[in-house]
């Protein structure tokens, strides 16, 4: 356990956490709505501090990111707990319980990392915003061995923190689960307009991201919405920001019939005449997971499931315009870091 950042005092006793844009008011002995940021005799404590509640190496385009380091393996870990109570969630029995995993030094994570001989670190499977101590702590070390840091979150956090993750974070993927703020609150207890600041500011920082969204049938799939998601990527974020559509699985407390394959390539149409790279996950749908020249339709990245290939048409070769790569056909900078 480890002394948390970003909170103050409200009296002798209570405290008041300011991480995530609930500024939960903690009395003695008890925690956050994350679960994992407590107050002990007036001093909140990160209880989850070097805790991985579960750990792999995974393909980096299961977090998913299509456009960082396409075909590697990162090293995957992260907390449990989440800033969001979503009733839909998928991966519940991390983010909603507040779980006991062993402590261990911050060395011994990047011992694993390491070991893994990956790419780096993916701070992910529940919220890893709420892991801030141990991130701060562990990102730096990481990059000095030359290794990645990438987060995959919810975008539920305030800017003080969140520009500090920004000094050692190199990739986010972050899940933009509507554009209504009456489905964050009724069915995530958070709020939208957070998020959509996160993504923006993540954007002005030069980190790299990309966006996915969870489609659930009758709750947020339709195409007056998609058509709003897009339009927000497009404007505040760039046509080349890439885009993800999952398909939602009955979870948790929500039991909802699963997305529909047709409502996937219809969100994935109405992204892609605003997108230049839209991507439909957990379905495999024609090339919906491939990698396209947006301007002259070349297959540069082939994906079956995570077998990856990247295609010679991707030159690495750098331009006069741009350090990133480009179609060898129709010499289009392609917005993917390899």
């Amino acid at each position: 356990m480890k002394e948390a950042a970003h909170y103050s005092p409200i009296d002798a006793q209570k405290v008041e956490c300011r991480l995530c844009p609930h500024r939960c008011k903690i009395a003695p002995g008890h925690h956050g709505i994350c679960l994992t940021r407590k107050n002990i005799d007036g001093t909140l404590y990160a209880s989850n501090y070097c805790r991985p509640a579960s750990t792999a190496v995974d393909p980096i385009e299961k977090k998913p990111l299509f456009h960082f380091y396409p075909g590697s393996a990162i090293f995957s870990t992260g907390p449990y707990g989440c800033t969001l109570k979503c009733g839909f969630c998928q991966n519940y029995e991390l983010s909603q319980k507040a779980l006991e995993p062993d402590e261990i030094s911050v060395k011994e994570l990047l011992e694993m990392v390491i070991q893994s001989s990956s790419i780096g670190i993916a701070y992910t499977y529940s919220e890893p915003t709420i892991w801030f101590e141990t991130i701060m702590e562990l990102g730096p070390l990481v990059r000095a061995r030359g290794l990645k840091n990438v987060m995959v979150t919810n975008g539920y956090i305030e800017t003080a923190p969140l520009q500090e993750l920004l000094q050692v974070v190199d990739a986010m993927n972050i899940d933009i689960k509507s554009m209504e703020q009456g489905f964050y609150q009724r069915i995530c207890k958070g709020s939208l307009a957070e998020v959509l600041r996160t993504c923006e500011t993540v954007k002005k920082a030069g980190c790299h991201v990309e966006i996915t969204n969870l489609l659930i049938p009758g709750e947020n799939d339709s195409p007056d919405e998609t058509r709003r998601l897009a339009d927000f990527i497009a404007s505040a974020l760039g046509k080349e920001t890439p885009l993800h559509f999952s398909r939602y699985f009955p979870r948790y407390k929500m039991d909802h019939s699963a997305t529909p394959s047709s409502t996937l390539t219809r969100a994935w149409e109405i992204a892609r005449a605003q997108l230049e790279y839209v991507y439909i996950g957990n379905n495999l749908i024609d090339d919906k997971m491939n990698t396209f020249c947006p301007q002259c339709n070349t297959l540069l990245i082939s994906r079956q499931g995570y077998d990856v290939a990247v295609m010679p048409s991707l030159s690495k070769t750098r331009t006069p315009e741009s350090d990133l790569p480009h179609c060898s056909k129709c010499n289009h900078t392609i917005a993917i870091v390899l």
